[in-house]
């Protein structure tokens, strides 16, 4: 089984290539191909990373588009059955990337598996127990995230059920990327990617599952290192929010959402919204289709407060 380990990076600087490296490094009995998916680096980084590492493919926008576009790019310039994503910024332990493929394997391709995450000190490129994640959950008002202790987490066998996604290393067969319709490539700028995917693979009944034998070290920084306007965020919660919700909840988050923004925010989300509305419509029909649990099934499930189930459910 050929894995394609699928890294997306934007001025990474010297941390791709030491990801890069780490993979190679702790991934080397794996057949593997590494592609890179660059949301147009202007550090220099990407001409340094082909001129040390020419065995890594290396694909990328004119342009920024962000996180979504670009690891959706990635995926599509893949030939693995088993899709692997890192963020530009990870330390994967010895055999964790190795493990992750085969326990997808392990589940005939019906799961997303994700590691342990560590905290990833940049610097000194050494993994740290502490700050260790090991489930995100999801807040369907805010559609927004967090670490969950794993005492609130369901198992599943020797797995942690994580009721979200964090997307910055997981491992999905190339089938099941297809069958939830991958990262949506209309997403603008940053956010709410990995938590859209999420939510996607629960609804049509497959979990996330966490290995906490598999782990892998993410940098995390305390701000944004480059500018994110709260409207491509916004515009990224109505995609997710209308693909996922039927349409009485997505009535009832908008009427919730709305008083939350400043009036001009709103508004320009919606004008942005609606320039790709077909896109969210046409992913939707072919979602629900699929779909055996809803929204309130999840709320149900996880101990989400909102939203409440239809009476007489």
């Amino acid at each position: 089984m050929k894995a394609s380990i699928i890294i997306a990076a934007h001025n990474e600087g010297e941390m791709l290539l030491r990801t890069v490296e780490s993979v190679l490094e702790t991934a080397a009995v794996l057949n593997m191909e590494i592609i890179v998916a660059d949301d147009a680096s202007s550090d220099g980084s990407i001409q340094e990373l082909k001129r040390r590492f020419g065995e890594v493919k290396v694909v990328g926008n004119a342009e920024r588009l962000g996180p979504s576009p670009t690891k959706d790019l990635g995926a599509r310039s893949s030939s693995g059955e088993v899709l692997l994503f890192l963020d530009g910024h990870c330390k994967p332990n010895n055999g964790a990337i190795f493990r992750l493929v085969q326990r997808v394997k392990e589940q005939n391709g019906e799961a997303i598996l994700a590691p342990r995450v560590l905290q990833l000190d940049g610097k000194t490129w050494v993994n740290q127990e502490t700050g260790t994640g090991l489930g995100h959950r999801m807040a369907l008002p805010e559609l927004d995230s967090g670490w969950i202790p794993s005492r609130e987490m369901r198992m599943r066998g020797d797995f942690y059920e994580s009721p979200a996604l964090c997307g910055c290393a997981f491992a999905i067969a190339r089938s099941l990327y297809e069958k939830l319709r991958g990262f949506d490539p209309h997403m603008r700028e940053w956010g709410l990617e990995d938590l859209d995917l999420g939510f996607k693979s629960w609804l049509l009944g497959h979990p996330i599952l966490v290995d906490p034998l598999a782990s892998v070290g993410h940098r995390f920084q305390q701000a944004f290192p480059y500018p994110v306007s709260p409207v491509h965020v916004l515009v990224n919660k109505m995609r997710t929010a209308r693909k996922n919700f039927t349409d009485e909840t997505f009535r009832s988050w908008l009427s919730i959402l709305r008083p939350r923004y400043a009036r001009e925010t709103w508004a320009c989300a919606e004008t942005m919204y609606r320039e790709r509305e077909a896109s969210v419509e046409e992913e939707r029909a072919a979602l629900f289709a699929l779909r055996v649990h809803d929204e309130h099934w999840y709320a149900r499930r996880f101990g989400l407060g909102w939203p409440p189930s239809p009476a007489g459910d």
